[in-house]
């Protein structure tokens, strides 16, 4: 290469590095930080783009995770908030230890602030996706990490009926009858309208060996319009009438 070749080539170098724009700290921490001061000052879209190249950049970056889901939030993306509040919860799984078995303290207090979430700085949105991967669990046939979850799910929103409802159905298939009628009685406390509820409780009774207390639950699941019981009434009166 000639000497004005070198030098046309180290212009052009020189003017497309120019003409790139540079950011302050272009890493993931540096990114985190645009998108922390975007999401106070309210524009929650910038954020979440900001905290996308985070975890584009790491993966693991747990607190980046929770802030998009929070921003998400913002913007009305409920299912991708709590897409994102699942990420927090698989990347940190001593969260649902801290409520399922009592822990205080987190481990990895010397881990990198990004990959650090704090008990406390979870909120009643955390419940639904502790709840929603409970459910996962649940169908996949993992009953006592699904119990964890709806467990932990119960501890952020002690008021949300699902999670009681989706325990009892875990511990229903473990064949702890007592404990699921417990559960199914809760989610019945929290919402008296849902005629599902009391069609499973009327099941784990009948279970149990309860059959006036399955027949009572069956009846308040038809009133409410629950078909399961409705059919399973109309099929006993039938038998009773033959």
């Amino acid at each position: 290469m000639n000497t004005f070749s070198r030098f046309f080539s180290v212009v052009l170098t020189a003017s497309l590095f120019a003409a790139a724009p540079v950011y302050a700290g272009e890493d993931a921490a540096g990114y985190f930080a645009s998108g922390s001061s975007k999401f106070d000052s309210g524009d929650y879209r910038g954020a979440i783009e900001e905290f996308t190249k985070v975890v584009e950049l790491d993966p693991k970056a747990a607190k980046a995770f929770d802030k998009r889901g929070n921003a998400k939030m913002k913007t009305g993306d409920r299912p991708g908030a709590i897409a994102d509040f699942i990420n927090v919860i698989e990347l940190v799984p001593q969260l649902s230890k801290v409520f399922t078995e009592g822990e205080k303290e987190l481990d990895g207090e010397d881990e990198p602030d990004l990959h650090a979430v704090a008990a406390d700085d979870l909120h009643a949105d955390y419940a639904f996706a502790f709840d929603n991967r409970g459910l996962l669990r649940y169908i996949n046939g993992n009953y006592r990490e699904a119990i964890e979850d709806f467990t932990a799910a119960i501890a952020l929103e002690p008021k949300f009926a699902l999670p009681y409802k989706h325990r009892g159905y875990a511990k229903h298939d473990l064949q702890d009858y007592a404990g699921a009628i417990e559960d199914y009685s809760w989610a019945i406390r929290l919402d008296r309208k849902a005629g599902e509820t009391y069609w499973d409780r009327g099941l784990a009774k009948e279970q149990a060996g309860d059959k006036e207390g399955a027949l009572d639950d069956f009846r308040k699941a038809a009133k409410l319009g629950e078909k399961s019981a409705i059919e399973r009434l109309g099929e006993q009166a039938a038998e009773g009438e033959s």
